[in-house]
């Protein structure tokens, strides 16, 4: 297909509703009301809020601990001691060494950038789900159109064999073959709208539009982009694909895991301040306390034995999806090429002759100039054809899709 016929092409997709407001979307402003409105994308950002509130937890230091022993009793002497003038306080602060505080917080930042590019790769699959439902549902409204002008001229064709089978200009036969005809392909019809419904249903949930809302999509076919390089493309999937960030940023988790499952094996050490009033060797006593458990027996080798086992999964894992991407975005770049060749061979110049001939077809069948078998065949070519051109313009827009989610960012907008 030449460059004026690749172009833009509108399809014009409605439905019928209870208010009176049409909403026009193309492609962009589904996009944008998507990023908006989208009740499953606006739940998955409060995982960035969790993760941003570990964070701050991590950096906080341990509550010191108070300790208050009053004496209730004695039973020496009254001149000895008086119990109400004995008591004890301790204040005691737990202390993390080792790094065991530092590495929770760079620990929990890791863990927030994930969740961040989780987010991000959320995103790429709800545009993608968007983006083939926007194309569908385009399809099956220029369907919906196609049959619709089928139809009008079978009327037409219905209501003028009428008076003819009165007269006897045709026979009983013609007119029942004319009106199975009718009937099939307003059967096609019927099948293409329930489709559209479930598209339409689709494209409610995903934009969060209520029930009665009138519905208009606009859309238009981009350019075949012959300037694109493959190992361009994939290089750009290697560095933009979130999914790929996540799976790099994990093994750095369990990286800086392993850190800190190393300063967990040292205790805390705990330091206090002791005051005895009456109950120690002297009357006013004042001690400092230090307290750390000996790691003779739990010196936390099972966890870190386990999170060197995870570093290398993470490692096999991000490998393993670096070949997956770059296959992705081949099948991609691949299908998107194949799929503009085969739409290059509908010409202007071939379409304006289908066009021309159908509207010869129903000229010359009144006329009776063709057969009734001609011209139901004329009419089948005519409607296998355009649906075939509608499709290809479907799958068409589907790999520019599917080339943007598989390289993780718009390298073609439309």
């Amino acid at each position: 297909m030449n460059k004026s016929s690749i172009g833009f092409l509108i399809f014009i997709l409605s439905f019928q509703g209870l208010r009176g407001q049409d909403s026009v979307l193309t492609f962009q402003q589904a996009k944008e009301r998507l990023i908006n409105k989208n009740f499953y994308l606006l739940a998955a950002h409060y995982e960035i809020d969790q993760a941003d509130a570990q964070v701050i937890q991590a950096k906080l230091w341990y509550n010191p601990t108070v300790y208050l022993n009053q004496g209730f009793s004695n039973t020496l002497p009254q001149d000895y001691k008086y119990y109400k003038n004995q008591y004890e306080v301790q204040i005691n602060q737990a202390i993390s060494i080792a790094g065991k505080h530092t590495n929770s917080v760079k620990l929990a930042k890791i863990n927030l950038e994930i969740n961040k590019h989780q987010f991000s790769d959320v995103m790429r699959s709800l545009l993608y789900d968007l983006g083939n439902n926007y194309n569908n549902l385009a399809t099956l409204e220029a369907k919906e159109k196609l049959y619709t002008e089928v139809l009008n001229s079978y009327q037409r064709l219905i209501a003028a064999s009428k008076k003819e089978l009165e007269v006897g200009a045709i026979s009983v036969t013609e007119d029942l073959r004319i009106k199975s005809e009718y009937i099939a392909v307003k059967s096609q019809a019927l099948d293409n709208a329930n489709q559209k419904e479930q598209y339409l249903s689709q494209m409610r949930t995903l934009l969060q539009y209520p029930k009665d809302t009138l519905i208009q999509v606009a859309q238009k076919i981009p350019l075949f982009n012959n300037s694109f390089l493959l190992d361009s493309l994939i290089e750009r999937a290697l560095v933009a694909r979130p999914d790929l960030r996540v799976s790099k940023l994990y093994q750095e988790y369990q990286q800086q895991n392993l850190k800190l499952q190393r300063s967990l094996a040292v205790p805390d050490l705990s330091i206090g301040y002791d005051y005895d009033l009456g109950g120690n060797y002297t009357t006013n006593y004042n001690g400092l306390l230090l307290q750390m458990p000996l790691p003779l027996f739990n010196r936390n080798q099972g966890n870190i034995k386990e999170t060197k086992y995870n570093i290398l999964q993470a490692g096999l894992q991000k490998d393993y999806l670096k070949i997956t991407v770059t296959n992705q975005v081949i099948a991609a770049f691949n299908q998107y090429k194949k799929n503009a060749e085969g739409l290059s061979n509908y010409t202007d110049e071939y379409l304006n002759s289908l066009s021309q001939l159908n509207r010869n077809t129903n000229t010359y069948f009144q006329k009776r100039d063709i057969s009734l078998l001609e011209f139901i065949d004329y009419q089948r070519i005519y409607i296998s054809t355009n649906i075939q051109l509608i499709e290809l313009r479907q799958q068409f827009l589907n790999s520019v899709n599917n080339l943007n989610f598989s390289v993780g960012e718009t390298v073609i907008d439309y």
